[in-house]
């Protein structure tokens, strides 16, 4: 099972700001593609699409639409 998680690296503020989940494009149990967009988040008002990692089946979402999270957080598990 792969997690689809932000580095800090690919986090677009360089201050310790918390994100949070816009929109799931994808619900669990859903078949996902390799690049395809399941995820939107907001960091200092600036919106980023979150691709998979992995093409599978989406089995677990870990961080729902409107709760925060820090880089490094496990937003979901695709397996």
């Amino acid at each position: 099972m792969i997690e689809l998680v932000i580095s800090q690296e690919e986090w677009p503020a360089e201050q310790q700001v918390d994100g949070m989940v816009a929109e799931w494009k994808a619900a669990v149990g859903d078949t996902v593609k390799l690049g395809e967009t399941i995820l939107e988040i907001v960091v200092v008002k600036t919106n980023m699409e979150v691709p998979a990692p992995v093409s599978g089946i989406l089995q677990e979402i870990c961080v729902a639409k409107g709760e925060l999270f820090k880089p490094e957080t496990v937003l979901a598990r695709i397996g």
